[in-house]
């Protein structure tokens, strides 16, 4: 055979750099981490080919806690089930976040697939949880950002005096599950989200009737209504503001990007309840680099803590409520929270202030 063309050799190299996968990092935190170690986080992109056994995982783990909570009966036995299933539906819209970064399965479509059934299935639609989230990544901290939004409507600007950890979960988090949280739930759950198409709509309502219907002739609609709707309503949306206040709160108006996000460590019992599929856990990473599968996460981490020259300034913690043994000497996520919270009325100010000076 002769010598290959000139033309073939473009081709492979034009291939080869195609099967890189990009991290998702922004212009800042490229700047940021410097071009080599984006090089090096690039290799730990890609879907891996185990996305839809961990859908199959989340389903599985609910129906079984249902039986469980019937079989039990009483009181405890249904409650606890309600308790753990509005856990794994948080698990469920995490996996339906891998999909909106396209990286939970190896192709476009099926991350489209799977993330209209999964948001259909948690009462949403994807498209407008595309748009907002999209919007929390490329703004994050400004006023458009939901999550923002949502702090403000949780009134953490008013934590201005140190508090102690109890009294913060009452006046921050008990009291948005009293009202606020159940009625947003059910206010996404009956009408149609920003962005989102009246056919979209449509097939999540034909989505839940049909799940009804089909409970109803098995004579479990009752069940259907005690172990999904009551936990999705009740339930998931607790869980998340409380992820969500470990992720942000304190640090989203800073102006430096490495800074505005906590990452945390803890014993399996936290971390299978509020850190389902390591997200939330290794939050910083995930905003740096939002391509990087959750099962990666932990990698990507011990590079940038190896590798990134500021990594100790980075917020992380040990334990959410309370402080581990183990390190005793590193707060815990509310502690932290708390801590920013009433350190500094503006930290924006502060942040411009510092970088001023430097």
């Amino acid at each position: 055979m002769g010598r290959p063309s000139r033309w073939s050799a473009r081709r492979r190299e034009n291939t080869r750099s195609r099967s890189r996968h990009s991290t998702g990092a922004s212009g800042p935190v490229r700047q940021a981490l410097g071009p080599e170690l984006i090089g090096e986080l690039e290799g730990l992109c890609g879907a891996p080919s185990v996305g839809l056994r961990d859908v199959a995982c989340d389903v599985g783990a609910i129906v079984v806690a249902a039986l469980a909570g019937s079989l039990v009966g009483h009181v405890v036995g249904p409650l606890l089930a309600m308790l753990y299933i509005g856990v794994r539906q948080r698990h469920l819209s995490n996996l339906a976040h891998e999909c909106v970064h396209a990286k939970l399965l190896a192709t476009a479509c099926g991350n489209r697939l799977v993330g209209y059934l999964l948001t259909g299935m948690l009462g949403e639609g994807l498209r407008p949880y595309r748009a907002t989230h999209g919007v929390h990544h490329a703004q994050l901290g400004s006023d458009a950002d939901p999550m923002f939004q949502s702090y403000r409507a949780g009134r953490l600007h008013t934590v201005r005096t140190p508090m102690s950890r109890s009294a913060f979960a009452l006046r921050v988090i008990a009291r948005a599950g009293l009202w606020r949280l159940p009625t947003s739930a059910l206010r996404t759950l009956v009408t149609r989200g920003p962005r989102e198409s009246r056919w979209a709509l449509v097939a999540r309502a034909v989505l839940w009737a049909g799940v009804a219907a089909a409970c109803r002739s098995f004579g479990v609609l009752g069940d259907l209504l005690l172990y999904w709707l009551v936990p999705l309503v009740l339930v998931r949306p607790q869980v998340t503001w409380i992820t969500d206040l470990g992720n942000h709160a304190g640090l989203i108006e800073n102006g430096d990007v490495l800074l505005q996000t906590r990452g945390w460590s803890s014993h399996w019992l936290t971390r299978h309840l509020l850190g389902g599929h390591l997200d939330d856990m290794y939050h910083p990473v995930h905003h740096w680099c939002p391509r990087i599968p959750w099962r990666r996460l932990p990698e990507a981490q011990a590079l940038l803590a190896e590798r990134l020259e500021r990594w100790n300034e980075v917020p992380w913690c040990s334990g959410y409520f309370f402080r581990r043994r183990s390190t005793p000497d590193v707060p815990c996520v509310i502690e932290d929270v708390i801590a920013r919270l009433t350190a500094d009325p503006d930290p924006r100010q502060a942040a411009a202030a510092e970088h001023a000076a430097a």
